[in-house]
Parts: C-alpha cells; structure tokens; sequence
C-alpha cells in the first residue's frame, strides 16, 4: 500500500499488535487457533500461521504451531473445518494446503492435499445432475459443465471454496509442485465457472448470480477472493468490472470483508492505476477498525487484517500472479 510514512508506521505497529493477540489467543491444549472459541478451526489457524509467519516476532510461534495444523489433517490429505470431526471441507483444505506452502513446510507433506484437490469433483459432473440443472431446476441460473469445487463432497460448486482450490493450486503449479492435463483443466473449468458465475455488472456472491429470476447483489469477500483466484485474467472485462466495484467498496465497516480487499486488489496494482488510492483509503479505514485488537471477537478477522496492514512491506499470501 502507498501512502505518508506516518501512515504505513501505524500500520505496521498494528499489525504487530494483532499478531501479538494472535499468539495470546493461541488454544492452551492441543496448539492452534478457534474462530471465536476454544474448538479448533482450520480456517482461523491457517489464517493465524500466515500472520504469523509474516511477522519477524512471530515467526517462531509459526514453526512450533505448525504441525497442529498438520496434525488435523486427514489419510487422504483433506482437512475438516474443525477439529469435532467434522466433514472434510474443500474451503479448509485449500487454505491448508496455501498456507503450508507459503511457510516452507515439508513439500513432501502437501503432496497428498494437492492431489486431492485435483481430484476432488462436484455433483454437477454427474450427468443426471447437469440434466436437472438444464431443463428441470432453472430457479438458479449457471452453465452446470463448467464446475469448480464445492464447499462439502455430494454438493455442486460455490465460489469461495473453488476461488481458494485455483489460489492454492496455482501456487503449487508455479513451483513445479502439480502439473499434468488434469490440472490444467481443473483450473480451466474453475475459472470459467467464476466468469459463469459473476453478478451482472460485476463481482461475486456465495453461489449464483440470479435466483429465480432475480439478481442477486455480490459480496466484498466473495468478490475479493475470487479475483484473488483470477489474477492471471486480469483483461477479461468481468474481472476488470468486478476489481471496479470492489474499489468503490473501500469504507467497508466489515474489518473482515476489507481485510480481503486489501489483499486481492494488492495482486492488481501493476495493472490498474485506480488500485493503489483505493489500497491507501481502504489501508487507513481498516486501521481504524482493528484498532483495538481484544475488542475484535473472530480470531480470523485479526490474522487476516494483520496480513492487510503489512501487504505494503511483506509478501501476499494470496497473490500467486507474481
């Protein structure tokens, strides 16, 4: 992020302090980070470990926290989204998967998650369910053979979950990690089932953009991280009509949702000139929002607007594009 000196000074202080409630906040037991309680949370540890790692006093505590989160993984390299023995949940694993490779782990360790996620289908790949989507249930609107990733197995594709899958194996492709056909086209179909999916006149909801003839408003997280996942389409004119309205969304009061959009529209400041005031505004807003660490109640939330207020000086878990 651009901006005064005195500016990016204050937000690299707070985001110091946030990751210093990170490592307050860090379950006593078994290791790890729980959104808003005690149960473990894949998501909000991933999250956490990021924070961490992006942070020189912090990098310690990622490497001791680490194998909790590879401790939660499951034989065929899934994560759940919690530790109560929950479903295997793609969201999760995805992230899992990013944050593993972005702290240097074992890269042995992240082969078994990415392979999963190769192989993982949605229900729209079955041809009974494609027939439905076609030509009985048109109460929702998406070309059913273009399929990404679903949140749980036996469901169809949603944004979030297929957004961090292309997030995560993008990163694995660039370091000679995955490659082959197969992925090739997994990430093909998932991109072109976000540009199926996109709201008319940009951006993203959780699912589809018309329900049962309406059209349904985006939302700034979903927005955000799909165009985390669609870096590399930058000129497509959905991606560039999603990145403007996101831009206009930079007085969020979600610290939550602004923290994405820092660290999505970070991944397009070489490419759109209007990125960089919008990083600078939406920099001071979510510093006011965050200002008092303890007062914040998802532990997510912190680890995620710790990473924001420091995209100016560390790298971008969630650019894959550079």
């Amino acid at each position: 992020m651009s901006g005064s000196f005195a500016d990016l000074e204050r937000h690299r202080f707070l985001s110091s302090r946030l990751v210093e409630e990170l490592s307050r906040r860090r379950l006593p037991v078994e290791g790890g980070w729980g959104h808003c309680s005690a149960q473990f949370g894949t998501e909000a540890t991933s999250l956490a470990l990021l924070s961490l790692c992006s942070s020189p006093a912090g990098s310690l505590a990622m490497k001791k926290n680490l194998p909790t989160l590879l401790a939660q993984r499951r034989s065929n390299g899934t994560w759940p989204a919690t530790g109560d023995g929950a479903s295997e949940s793609i969201w999760a694993t995805a992230l899992a998967a990013n944050t593993l490779m972005y702290v240097q782990a074992n890269l042995a360790m992240i082969a078994p998650s990415l392979d999963a996620l190769v192989q993982f289908r949605p229900l729209e790949t079955l041809w009974l369910v494609r027939l439905k989507f076609r030509f009985s249930d048109r109460q929702v609107r998406f070309d059913p053979t273009k399929y990404g990733w679903p949140w749980v197995p036996g469901t169809v594709s949603w944004v979030l979950p297929t957004s961090m899958a292309m997030i995560a194996l993008e990163r694995a492709r660039k370091r000679g990690l995955v490659g082959g056909l197969e992925l090739e086209t997994r990430l093909r179909l998932g991109a072109e089932m976000l540009l199926d999916r996109a709201c008319v006149g940009g951006g993203w909801n959780a699912g589809n953009a018309v329900v049962y003839g309406v059209r349904l408003r985006p939302h700034i997280d979903a927005t955000a991280i799909a165009l985390a996942a669609l870096q590399l389409h930058h000129q497509n004119p959905i991606v560039r009509d999603s990145l403007t309205w996101l831009l206009d969304r930079v007085q969020c009061p979600s610290a939550y949702s602004l923290a994405w959009l820092i660290l999505a529209a970070a991944a397009y400041r070489d490419v759109r000139a209007d990125v960089i005031p919008a990083l600078t505004a939406a920099g001071d807003r979510l510093a006011v929002l965050v200002e008092d660490p303890q007062s914040i109640q998802d532990t997510s939330t912190i680890a995620l607007a710790a990473l924001a207020l420091g995209v100016g000086s560390n790298a971008n878990p969630f650019e894959v594009n550079a």
